[in-house]
């Protein structure tokens, strides 16, 4: 197919139907009119994000909603006075944690976000993070000319075939607001596509200039608040991952590209035969979002990956997830190594080294035998202290740093084999799956 057949079919999926907007007003309509009720009267409602701005999604049921408040409130009084209102107005609500707390629930099927923020005059002045979301907001509205919305809408539903939508710590791909830059600055998503070829090395884009220097490799400035990346939560994996998946779109349009197949179900044996080679932890997940979980199953991994090198098991790689149970795991080339290695020591030359080497290891314990010469330098043969990768983790899993909430349950985990973890089916089948989305 052509690349306007492609976009044309992808919109008509995409694209809010008449009626859809229409229910979608009325909703905020009576939720502002329940928020108006209850709030406090020099407090301010706002409507932010991508339904405020008219870049959402068709069925994307999410609604956001901020209360600025005068900067004499304290954050602890904000934060109650937001979930008050929000138990009263939504159903099946949850409080969830940012920098500060907000509320989650439904309403009519929507999922609702009421926050409390910072009134302030701009994004300098920020007294919290989420403070500059409505200069953002604003930003948008006032900058995306009508016919870019349906551009915005492209490039979004691409990154979420390809995986790579969300600035989410479980995901580290673009943010809603990145996308709606990047359509500013090239215009439409074929040009977004077309100039991802062209990011090579450290990259910096901006709407308006900015000289500030930052650290990451890829860069866009925040047109509102020059001090900041927009692209700061973008790993570089998915960041290659899209410019990759640009590139195929590029060559040969097609609408898996929009809509990928879901990866082919693997069977309980081939399961069994994958997950062989793995170990690792599983636990029941602590109530916490998945920002705060995911950066620390990320360092869990890490750490137990730097635990199994040092005592000479190869990690081939590794994985980590967490729904309502969670678990880290590690492929390693064996899980059981031969009790007997081979230890290097210095060349023949080297004689400092070689009298401390031989000194360490003429009576040692841990030495089958005294230190011999090979190929111009000294070898000895050593006893493992573990050989078994398992035994390995449960000695040393108390000493391991996992990060602050893991590390507080760790006498609720369970130390495992990969075989284990076969219930996570649905991840392993994503995991495993040898070809890109598109190509399924």
């Amino acid at each position: 197919m052509k690349y306007e057949e492609v976009l044309k079919k992808v919109l008509e999926r995409i694209v809010p139907s008449k009626e859809e907007e229409k229910e979608l007003k009325k909703i905020i309509e009576e939720i502002e009119e329940e928020i108006k009720k209850r709030k406090p009267e020099e407090t301010e409602i706002m409507l932010v994000g991508s339904v405020a701005k008219g870049t959402y999604l068709k069925n994307a049921l999410d609604i956001d909603f901020f209360i600025l408040f005068p900067q004499k409130y304290k954050k602890e009084g904000m934060a109650k006075i937001v979930i008050n209102i929000g138990k009263e107005i939504l159903q099946e609500w949850e409080v969830q944690y940012a920098e500060h707390p907000y509320i989650r629930g439904k309403y009519k099927g929507y999922e609702i976000d009421i926050v409390p923020c910072y009134k302030i005059k701009d994004a300098s002045q920020k007294m919290s993070a989420v403070d500059r979301t409505p200069f953002h907001t604003e930003y948008i509205k006032k900058n995306l000319k009508e016919e870019m919305k349906n551009e915005v809408r492209l490039l979004k539903q691409f990154l979420k075939g390809i995986g790579c939508y969300g600035a989410e710590a479980k995901i580290e791909g673009f943010s809603g607001y990145l996308t709606e830059l990047l359509i500013l600055k090239y215009g439409n998503f074929l040009n977004v596509l077309k100039e991802s070829q062209n990011w090579k090395g450290k990259t910096i884009l901006s709407l308006n200039g900015g000289e500030r220097e930052f650290e990451e490799e890829f860069v866009f400035i925040d047109p509102v608040d020059p001090s900041r990346n927009v692209a700061a939560a973008l790993s570089k994996e998915k960041l290659e991952f899209f410019k990759l998946a640009s590139k195929e779109f590029l060559k040969n349009p097609k609408i898996e590209f929009f809509f990928p197949n879901p990866p082919p179900s693997l069977s309980k044996e081939e399961l069994k035969a994958k997950l062989k080679n793995f170990v690792g932890i599983y636990f029941k997940k602590p109530k916490l979002p998945d920002d705060i979980i995911y950066p620390q199953l990320k360092k869990a991994a890490l750490n137990l990956e730097n635990l199994l090198k040092q005592y000479d098991f190869e990690v081939k790689r590794k994985a980590w997830y967490a729904n309502d149970e969670a678990f880290v795991a590690l492929e390693l080339e064996k899980k059981e190594l031969e009790k007997i290695k081979l230890h290097m020591g210095p060349p023949l030359h080297e004689k400092r080294h070689v009298e401390a080497f031989i000194k360490k290891w003429k009576n040692n314990k841990m030495a089958v035998e005294k230190p011999f010469i090979k190929d111009g330098r000294l070898w000895v043969k050593v006893r493992r202290k573990y050989t078994d990768a398992l035994h390995l983790i449960e000695d040393f899993l108390h000493q391991i740093n996992l990060g602050k909430n893991l590390n507080e349950i760790k006498n609720e985990m369970k130390i495992c084999n990969g075989v284990e973890l076969i219930k996570f089916n649905e991840f392993w089948s994503e995991y495993f799956c040898d070809k890109y989305p598109w190509e399924r």
